[in-house]
């Protein structure tokens, strides 16, 4: 019988050519016998058929292995069915797991979505105010700078008019003293050549040359007059001490009110800082979490087509493999049934075929 399997499943054939049509009784089993030609099992039934004869086999043989054909083809059906509806099984179950990763990947991203566009506004938020804070510190800072400048040029004008001032008292006090002592008409010379030596330009000597011609009254007018301007200068120059002092104790009011405000700034700068450094890793998290779900949505979608795909490729070929094994089933009962009850049609139609 393993003799008869091998020789039917291994078999090459070459198609057989029939120039032979009779009109006899045996038409009918005939044109069946030729119908069975067009299939490749059919030929290598009758092929084995064939030399199981030539082989003088007995008919039981032949029975039996086309019932054992018979019983594997319909065997292998049923193993077929079985591994089908585990397929469709597994089928399911991989693309409701597929569905499910979607439907997460797909929340995901709206959830993420919509955070994304709360905290992107809070970081643009929290930007204009750091920027804010420290177009108000750069304010600060310059307003300092200026006022700083400011008091720096005040103090120095204060010093060169508190020089100057210093030198005109000293200088119209010197006039005093040098004018007190001229006696008009008496050593008038005297006094004028010891101012001469101080030079040509000096202006006190040309004073005293004016003053010479004075009388005593109005020399003593010209006196009473540089008394006066010393005393205004003196006192000019006290008020402009006083205000030196409260200038320069306003200044530096002023500078620790700054320091104050810079100090209330740089907290604020640095609470909206810390508040922009969370949100903006919050930010960073729920983009990764946008793009990883992306990812897993486009890796769930892509792996459900490819399952349904292969899962309509199977079942295709499932139908295939099961519509040809149908086929097969009826080509061997076709035989046996022949066999069983026209065996003498078919010895005939054998050797016919063998001739042919």
């Amino acid at each position: 019988m393993k003799l008869i399997l091998i020789a039917l499943l291994g078999l090459t054939l070459t198609q057989a050519v029939f120039v032979k049509r009779s009109n006899d009784p045996s038409k009918a089993v005939f044109t069946q016998l030729e119908a069975m030609e067009e299939h490749e099992l059919g030929r290598k039934l009758l092929d084995t058929i064939a030399l199981q004869y030539n082989n003088k086999a007995p008919l039981g043989d032949i029975a039996k292995m086309l019932q054992q054909l018979r019983e594997n083809l319909i065997l292998n059906q049923q193993e077929a069915d079985q591994k089908h509806a585990q397929d469709e099984v597994d089928c399911e179950t991989e693309i409701y797991q597929y569905n499910r990763r979607i439907d997460f990947a797909s929340n995901e991203i709206t959830e993420s979505t919509q955070e994304i566009q709360t905290l992107s506004a809070k970081v643009e938020q929290l930007t204009q105010d750091v920027e804010n804070k420290q177009v108000q510190l750069d304010i600060l800072n310059e307003q300092e700078t200026q006022i700083r400048e400011q008091r720096a040029e005040d103090a120095e004008s204060f010093i060169r008019f508190e020089n100057e001032t210093e030198n005109v008292i000293e200088a119209v006090e010197v006039i005093i003293q040098k004018l007190s002592s001229i006696q008009p008409d008496q050593e008038v010379l005297a006094a004028l050549t010891q101012l001469n030596k101080i030079g040509a330009s000096n202006p006190i000597l040309a004073l005293m040359q004016v003053a010479s011609t004075f009388s005593a009254e109005q020399l003593n007018n010209v006196l009473g007059k540089l008394g006066e301007v010393s005393n205004q200068l003196a006192e000019a120059l006290e008020d402009a001490r006083q205000t030196e002092i409260q200038a320069q104790l306003d200044f530096e009011a002023l500078v620790v009110e700054i320091a104050s405000q810079r100090e209330s700034l740089s907290a604020a700068r640095e609470d909206s800082e810390r508040q922009l450094q969370d949100n903006q890793q919050a930010l960073d998290l729920q983009k990764k979490r946008k793009e990883d779900a992306t990812d897993e949505l486009n890796a769930a979608s892509s792996g459900k087509e490819q399952k349904e795909a292969e899962c309509d490729s199977w079942r295709t070929q499932y139908a295939e493999d099961s519509e040809h094994r149908q086929l097969e089933i009826s080509i061997i009962r076709q035989v046996e049934e022949i066999l069983a009850t026209k065996l003498s049609n078919v010895k005939v139609y054998l050797q016919e075929r063998s001739s042919a």
